[in-house]
């Protein structure tokens, strides 16, 4: 009899709001290599459509940056309520990254990209709760935390800003040491909603700025992408934001 997988006790524990930030980043790393919690994951991402009782995406992302103590969820009630997600169908609407600008996409040398993947912005106050960004308002000092859904089955992702200077931001992947290379992240190929658990602060100007979601196959590098360069193949979402000096 095969032994279930013993991480399945960390996704069980992300949905019931009692999950440490060190735990949550260890599952990140993990469903990218475990098809068994991976569907279990997906599992729950259905049950907690049904069952409000599941904290939210944003309280998930909290909980996993050590931000906030969502309400726990009852086991007996997650038990009982799987069986019900996995016979039904359900219709999420989502927000979807607005489609780059044609001009902007044209001026840094690459074709248009189809915005099938999605990204989902946060910012985070001093000593706030994240907070979804849906009027295209941050305010300098927040720090951003993102998620993302994967439609198209994408192996990697890059998240940074671009101020009207030109200067480029970088969140994931981080770039702090000026004599690495870091180069795109791995991500997970599903198509559900996943959630970065790190939080980033960069110092953004007041005014806009553009924020670009890179997905890529290959493990492209931050100085390739300043550089211009991209490869063929890709999906690029650009959102315009707003930086309100505070």
């Amino acid at each position: 009899m095969t032994q279930p997988c013993r991480s399945r006790a960390l996704v069980d524990r992300h949905f019931a709001g009692r999950i440490t930030p060190d735990d949550e980043r260890a599952l990140r790393g993990h469903l990218a290599g475990c098809a068994a919690c991976r569907e279990r994951y997906d599992r729950y991402l259905v049950l907690a459509e049904l069952d409000r009782r599941i904290p939210s995406a944003q309280d998930r992302l909290a909980r996993g940056l050590g931000l906030a103590q969502p309400r726990p969820v009852r086991p007996r009630a997650v038990a009982f309520a799987f069986g019900l997600a996995a016979a039904c169908a359900i219709a999420v609407v989502a927000l979807r990254a607005p489609a780059p600008d044609p001009a902007e996409m044209r001026a840094r040398g690459g074709p248009i990209a189809s915005a099938e993947p999605e990204l989902h912005v946060y910012r985070i106050p001093a000593g706030g709760a994240p907070r979804p960004v849906l009027d295209g308002a941050i305010h300098a000092g927040d720090e951003l935390a993102f998620g993302y859904r994967n439609r198209g089955g994408w192996k990697r992702l890059m998240i940074y800003a671009v101020d009207p200077a030109g200067r480029v931001y970088w969140f994931h992947p981080g770039w702090v040491d000026p004599a690495a290379t870091p180069v795109a992240i791995p991500i997970d190929p599903a198509d559900e909603r996943r959630e970065l658990p790190e939080a980033i602060a960069q110092p953004l100007p007041a005014g806009p700025i553009w924020l670009h979601a890179l997905f890529v196959d290959e493990p492209l590098d931050v100085r390739a992408v300043e550089a211009g360069r991209r490869p063929e193949r890709r999906t690029e979402l650009v959102v315009p934001l707003t930086v309100v000096q505070d």
